[in-house]
């Protein structure tokens, strides 16, 4: 939940439908979502809603803008100051502490690669899904050459990122089912941070 200390009344209220609207996004989309169960969730009125956001759209793309933009902006950072493979090893893991933060978007990412392009939020989820795929890709690029083969390398390695980045946020049930305990815990994130820097550190071996 967002540190609210500074904040005044009406950005704590706002803080706190984001905080209610994040997982009902996340459980049911964007469609199958109402403001009716938002504003439940939230402790407050719909017109209280509409002081904050005029539509439940404005809303969802709140939602994204709150969790995604330090994402962006910190890979932003990190392919400008990391040196060497380091920029593509560590990627992962950033990506992993950030969505941390925010662990249901995870399910919106997934929500917008399976789901309908044509849906509302499945489009607001794009373009922050392009926009971040091509940062990810930038880490990657500078390793491939021009040819079809290796774009599509480029491509599925960025997938795998993607993918065992996000993946690891949805997989609850299954860790418990095989280790017990919350998979958001401190030392099992330790362990996926450890485990993909090993990984993306083998992948790199086909390029050399």
């Amino acid at each position: 939940m967002t540190d609210t200390v500074k904040l005044s009344k009406g950005e704590k209220t706002a803080q706190r439908i984001l905080d209610a609207a994040e997982p009902l996004f996340a459980r049911h989309g964007f469609e199958g979502t109402s403001l009716r169960q938002i504003t439940r969730s939230a402790g407050i009125t719909e017109p209280g809603l509409y002081n904050h956001f005029s539509s439940k759209q404005e809303l969802y793309a709140a939602v994204l803008e709150r969790a995604l933009k330090p994402m962006s902006t910190a890979m932003d950072e990190h392919l400008a100051q990391t040196p060497g493979l380091r920029v593509y090893t560590e990627l992962p893991g950033l990506m992993t502490d950030i969505l941390l933060q925010h662990p249901p978007i995870a399910a919106l990412f997934q929500q917008a690669l399976q789901g309908e392009r044509e849906s509302v939020g499945n489009q607001l989820m794009q373009q922050w899904l392009d926009r971040l795929v091509v940062q990810g890709g930038h880490s990657i690029e500078a390793m491939v050459g021009s040819t079809i083969e290796d774009r599509a390398n480029l491509a599925i390695h960025v997938i795998a990122m993607f993918n065992l980045t996000t993946g690891y946020f949805l997989s609850q049930n299954l860790f418990a089912a095989l280790a017990e305990g919350d998979i958001l815990a401190a030392e099992n994130i330790e362990r996926q941070k450890r485990f993909l820097s090993k990984l993306f550190r083998a992948m790199l071996i086909v390029y050399e």
